[in-house]
């Protein structure tokens, strides 16, 4: 009897040693493949900083590389942006041409921006060049992070400046004032926006020319680091056009109907 306890003891024993083995490698396998062996290896996020107005931080981009986009790729791409070219009604632009909403949209994008110079300089030039609000400031934002003293060197030893990244070598008659002024930048920048707009014939491609060059794209050789560039665009885009709705859309959209309501409630009296 009491061998036969004992034996039950130890091979219970076994059995719980066995289950914190496995346990322990379990998680160790958890941690060894979750956490980073080599944190010196990875790749940091980088954002343009709020800088002093005597400083021109440099803006940290990726190294391109060539990418051949292949002819189904780019046919996708023109399609996920052929909707917001084919309905020449952009909301934003709506309510900013109205004189009841127009205070209502600066507000909006004085605070999306930090700056009520740069909300004003952007809603001004998309405005005259009739591109969708939400898309003028997503480009500003992935440019400079709304940072009209943003600088970034080149690999060919031109620069881009400026809130829209302006870039010395193709807009050589600004001055150094110039590119840091967030209306010229604007004024240039949507210019230029619209023109790869017309050009391309739907966003994507009119952004990926913005950022790699009509050539380059023409000829079907566009940098990864483009595609990246328009995804952040078009997210961006999208978070403000969400964000648009709920608090300037809705707001007036409630306040129609409740004027709507005092109306006919007041006639109902009579």
């Amino acid at each position: 009897m009491t061998n036969r306890t004992q034996q039950t003891s130890f091979v219970s024993s076994c059995l719980i040693l066995s289950i914190l083995f496995l346990f322990t490698a379990a998680v160790a396998l958890a941690v060894y493949f979750v956490c980073p062996v080599d944190k010196a290896n990875k790749a940091p996020i980088v954002e343009v900083a709020q800088v002093e107005e005597d400083t021109a931080p440099e803006v940290e981009k990726a190294a391109d590389f060539e990418f051949e986009i292949s002819e189904a790729f780019q046919e996708y791409l023109a399609d996920i942006s052929y909707f917001n070219l084919s309905d020449k009604s952009d909301t934003g632009l709506t309510y900013y041409r109205q004189s009841a909403s127009r205070a209502t949209v600066e507000w909006f994008y004085t605070h999306i921006t930090g700056s009520r110079d740069i909300a004003q300089a952007i809603l001004t030039e998309a405005d005259n060049n009739d591109i969708p609000l939400s898309l003028a400031f997503a480009l500003a934002y992935t440019e400079s992070r709304y940072n009209t003293k943003a600088v970034h060197k080149n690999t060919n030893s031109t620069y881009d400046r400026g809130l829209f990244q302006l870039n010395s070598n193709t807009f050589t008659k600004l001055t150094e004032a110039d590119f840091f002024d967030p209306f010229i930048s604007a004024k240039y920048g949507m210019s230029h926006l619209r023109f790869c707009l017309n050009t391309a014939g739907n966003e994507v491609s009119a952004l990926a020319m913005y950022n790699a060059g009509t050539n380059r794209v023409r000829s079907n050789s566009t940098p990864q680091t483009t595609l990246n560039y328009v995804g952040n665009i078009m997210a961006y885009q999208k978070m403000l056009d969400n964000l648009f709705t709920q608090e300037v859309v809705s707001y007036f959209e409630n306040d129609f109907v409740q004027g709507i309501t005092v109306a006919y409630n007041a006639a109902d009296k009579q």
